[in-house]
């Protein structure tokens, strides 16, 4: 579908980019993990970019879920069924990989590794990892017999996801990036019946949702705390749904914000906000939405 820009009443075309392979995915890997939870629609634990595991092949970007799964990431320009069988490899990697091995790959060291995992998963332990690891593909376009082959490991219950991701300029050389997160399984509910307070109308929730169903407000203050270190984060909604931290930033995603704010390598920040007013941490206004919105569609 073409992009335009409204301008005094006209459409005005983007153009999309396309460039070559390798500038598309160096581009893309350098946004991708600057920008992990603005790409997947979730707070990931970012493990090593680029790095060499077993076999001497180096995948994209290596991280860990909230779950302990080890998430791989690639980008790829175009996929082909080589680049798939490839990508697929770095999940059987992925598979017999041990905690020992990721701290190894850390550029901080293992005891950053440990320390770091350990405030992630809010643990006094280092959680083990989980032996089913998650495969994520950022990429312009599928080969069509590979879009043919993505959809049956997805039928087949495989935890893979495609994000499409375009590159866009106008007229002046602004560029934009459209991400859309497309082949997406369906993980099923903890309990039946129960609502996946995450998304809405197909999608993750942001916080410019929580604005439009009244649940925040723009100005409204939020503070992450931290009592075992005994340290204070305060913030901001702004008008467009971002969270600007006390010197000035604004991030769209609250994970980020959270991971700036306390200079730490990750953290979900749908856990660590809370609004000022009435007390309640983003991920229980999440939870509200979530009602309001069955609520609308009964």
């Amino acid at each position: 579908m073409p992009l335009f820009e409204i301008s005094e009443g006209e459409l005005v075309p983007f153009r999309r980019l396309k460039g070559g392979a390798d500038l598309y995915e160096a581009e893309i890997e350098e946004l991708l993990w600057t920008n992990l939870e603005e790409f997947t629609g979730e707070a990931l634990f970012p493990i090593a970019r680029q790095p060499t595991i077993s076999g001497g092949t180096r995948p994209d970007i290596v991280a860990l879920d909230e779950n302990a799964r080890v998430v791989v990431l690639e980008v790829k320009r175009d996929i082909d069924r080589g680049q798939l069988a490839q990508c697929l490899e770095y999940a059987g990697w992925a598979r017999s990989t041990s905690l020992d091995e990721l701290a190894g790959l850390y550029p901080g060291g293992p005891d950053r590794f440990f320390a770091a995992w350990q405030e992630f998963t809010e643990s006094s332990a280092p959680v083990v990892i989980n032996p089913h690891p998650r495969l994520m593909l950022a990429a312009r376009d599928l080969h069509q017999r590979t879009e043919s082959a993505f959809d049956f490991l997805i039928e087949s219950g495989v935890p893979v996801k495609v994000i499409r991701v375009s590159v866009y300029e106008d007229q002046n050389g602004r560029r934009f990036v459209d991400v859309e997160g497309e082949h997406e399984p369906e993980l099923p509910a903890v309990e039946d019946g129960m609502l996946d307070h995450t998304k809405i109308a197909g999608r993750r929730v942001r916080i410019d949702d929580l604005i439009e169903y009244g649940l925040v407000l723009s100005g409204d203050e939020l503070v992450f705390e931290r009592p075992r270190l005994g340290h204070t984060y305060e913030a901001t909604i702004t008008e467009n749904g971002a969270i600007q931290l006390a010197d000035g930033r604004s991030f769209s995603s609250p994970s980020r914000a959270a991971i700036e704010a306390a200079g730490i390598p990750a953290y979900d920040g749908w856990y660590a906000w809370r609004l000022v007013r009435n007390g309640k941490v983003l991920n229980e206004l999440r939870k509200e939405l979530a009602e309001l919105a069955e609520l609308q569609d009964t």
